[in-house]
């Protein structure tokens, strides 16, 4: 059916639908309450509307995709009809990172080395959010692969964030991040190594959650051997034993239907745990001690965000057993250690996609900072013998899990950790330094509290909880102990009722 002659057959939608989240929009379609078809054409009016002034999806054949979308949105409204069981996400429109693999549709991980690239299988997460009937309406803009703080690239050019056109909505993942705070999409689906999905929440006032890494199985997410289809993570890499899949979304009962939709072992990537995802309404707040600390350490945190996160962890006060200003013991080498590891390899996936494009009679374009980022590293590494890079790698990775039996015997007095997400909120495209509180803060810098929890390997939410002096999202991260992902969740659904935050006007 086509899409106007669905249009015809539709009654009004209210714009009500798009602000709502994607828990409460299933529950709605599958009481009879609004079609998904409905949902759909709300959704896709919306992206023809705003979709050319902020850049967050990405469509080499929209009007396929389009085409695609309706078809399935008026195939789940028939099996409603017909009372056949429907999924936790039936009839949900929402967007994947193009970092993610999904059959049929191009993965260029924002880079022109792959823009001939189109998987023949499907990442698991992706595909368990599909088989639970949540309609995809496209591919989600990054930075050229993953790299970069900022959702821009040589091919689809900048994302832009939808309370303020001239700031960054974050990155890499700040294409899905621009998608669902614009209503484009009800929740996207990212990936977290530094702070990919966690930094895009908090410049765009969404939930979101990295999950503890080994939750969820990160095959399917790009670098990898696009020779083979959907190659096992290297289990090896710094990227890999790092980085994770993980949901962006306007609630936090998204959030945690989506994490406990793509939990699970899927048989090819080795390091993902058979480890149950309990309940977070199983979890007694009373017996929860809750520390705060206004970041890392190591980088300056502007007043207005150490505001907004006392103010969070105040409130708290009054449901669980004890809060705390307290800074985990070693947490300030965190961050460090997380850049040291990872230059200490360089990206090889990375470098080695880029090196095999560069070879050929007529090589792409690649983002320069990329390719100093690359040349830098390959220069230091040329310096030291590999027996030197090995020792220093023990060395380094020594000192990681020393920083992390610091932070577990911590938690396990204070179960759960608040801390910023980042030092500012989201500053305009282009910029290279922040300035905070009088301070000059390069702005890859930002999110070092994000790269502090990322190399602990720990998982993390994060809460929109206010604005900021200059009107712009401040979201903060809710830190707990490894695989008690319930824990984490039910604070941040405490701090989301407490807080009661509702984002300013978009600009467009």
């Amino acid at each position: 059916m086509e899409r106007r002659e669905i249009l015809m057959q539709s009654p009004s939608v209210s714009p009500n639908v798009l602000e709502t989240g994607a828990v409460r929009l299933a529950r709605a379609i599958r009481a009879g309450e609004l079609t998904a078809v409905d949902a759909v054409i709300a959704y896709l009016d919306r992206v023809d509307q705003c979709n050319g002034a902020i850049r967050a999806i990405i469509a080499p054949d929209a009007a396929a995709i389009r085409r695609e979308a309706l078809e399935q949105a008026a195939a789940a409204d028939a099996a409603r009809e017909r009372g056949d069981e429907l999924g936790p996400l039936h009839g949900v429109p929402f967007t994947v990172k193009d970092t993610l693999a999904v059959a049929g549709y191009p993965a260029t991980a924002g880079s022109a080395v792959l823009k001939d690239y189109m998987p023949e299988a499907t990442a698991p997460v992706v595909a368990r959010v599909l088989a639970a009937g949540a309609i995809l309406l496209g591919k989600a803009n990054c930075s050229e692969f993953a790299v970069d703080t900022h959702a821009g690239n040589l091919i689809f050019g900048d994302t832009r964030n939808p309370f303020d056109l001239g700031r960054t909505p974050g990155g890499s993942s700040g294409g899905d991040a621009a998608a669902v705070a614009a209503g484009l999409a009800a929740f996207g689906l990212g990936t977290d190594f530094g702070g990919s999905i966690r930094w895009p929440a908090h410049c765009t006032g969404l939930a979101s959650m990295r999950p503890t890494v080994g939750l969820l199985p990160g095959t399917g997410i790009l670098p990898y051997d696009t020779a083979a289809p959907l190659s096992p993570p290297n289990t090896a890499s710094v990227l890999h034993r790092y980085m994770t899949p993980g949901p962006l979304a306007r609630r936090v009962e998204d959030v945690e239907l989506l994490v406990r939709l793509m939990a699970g072992p899927d048989g090819i990537d080795a390091a993902c745990a058979p480890v149950p995802l309990r309940r977070s309404e199983e979890v007694d707040l009373a017996a929860i001690s809750v520390a705060w600390c206004e970041g890392e350490g190591t980088v300056p945190v502007r007043s207005d965000v150490i505001r907004a996160l006392s103010r969070a962890a105040r409130l708290l006060g009054s449901t669980v057993r004890a809060v705390v200003n307290q800074r985990p013991p070693r947490l300030d080498e965190a961050a460090g250690l997380f850049i040291e590891l990872r230059d200490a390899e360089g990206l090889p996936e990375v470098a080695e996609a880029i090196r095999r494009s560069q070879s050929q009679p007529h090589p792409v374009e690649v983002t320069v900072g990329i390719l100093k980022y690359l040349s830098s590293i390959e220069a230091k590494l040329a310096k030291v013998s590999g027996a030197e890079l090995l020792v220093a790698n023990l060395r380094a990775t020594a000192r990681r899990d020393a920083v992390f039996a610091a932070a577990t015997r911590f938690l396990g007095e204070h179960q759960i950790l608040l801390l910023p997400v980042a030092s500012a909120t989201a500053p305009l495209i282009g910029t290279s330094v922040v300035e905070v509180d009088g301070q000059q803060v390069p702005r890859s810098q930002l999110g070092a509290s994000c790269r502090a929890i990322s190399i602990l390997g720990l998982p993390s939410a994060v809460v929109p909880v206010g604005l900021g002096d200059d009107g712009m999202p401040i979201g903060i991260q809710v830190v707990g102990r490894r695989f008690h992902d319930h824990e984490v969740l039910a604070i941040a659904h405490e701090i989301e009722r407490l807080v009661d935050f509702r984002p300013g006007p978009l600009a467009l």
